[in-house]
């Protein structure tokens, strides 16, 4: 939904214009983004318009490939309540709720060191929409996030009639 870029010293010398472009590579941070500068950072949000028209239609896509007919998840429920709410406002208020598994707001920090002469590290810090929640543990367990990566990898190699049987797993 949004990552923000902190404007520290260690830019200085440096073209701003570079190092966010790298930012926005790596992070592919472009397109559906708007990038606004504040006073210690610089935000980027995906567009409103976009949101308006996508949001709800991905989702149903994104938990119609992920969840397999066997599993008990809240994906139902959370497309039903997406549906009944107004507009994205609300849609986007309700991840912050917290009652849906398959639907919630999660934010993350790291640093990430850019393709620049001398390399530099640089703070992300990015708010999300969580669409999928697996411990380590439940994943090599039932094994239904690597199903879900390896009908991904099928989809994307459907030309080639061996993809079908492609298996991803964790070894070791």
């Amino acid at each position: 939904m949004k990552a923000s870029v902190s404007k520290e010293k260690q830019l200085e010398g440096k073209s701003i214009e570079e190092i966010l472009g790298k930012v926005e590579d790596k992070y592919n941070l472009s397109g559906i983004y708007e990038r606004r500068e504040e006073e210690t950072y610089y935000e980027y949000s995906i567009k409103k318009e976009v949101l308006d028209k996508e949001l709800v239609p991905l989702i149903e896509k994104f938990y119609a490939l992920r969840y397999t007919k066997d599993e008990r998840t809240d994906a139902t429920n959370v497309i039903g309540a997406l549906k009944a709410l107004p507009d994205t406002s609300a849609r986007l208020e309700l991840l912050n709720d917290r009652r849906f598994q398959t639907y919630q707001a999660g934010d993350d920090m790291e640093y990430s060191y850019l393709d620049v002469f001398p390399p530099m590290k640089i703070r992300v810090c990015s708010s999300n929409v969580i669409l999928s929640i697996d411990g380590k543990i439940a994943m090599e367990c039932y094994g239904r996030v690597f199903d879900f990566f390896s009908r991904c990898i099928a989809a994307q190699l459907q030309e080639f009639a061996l993809s079908k049987a492609l298996t991803v797993w964790i070894d070791g």
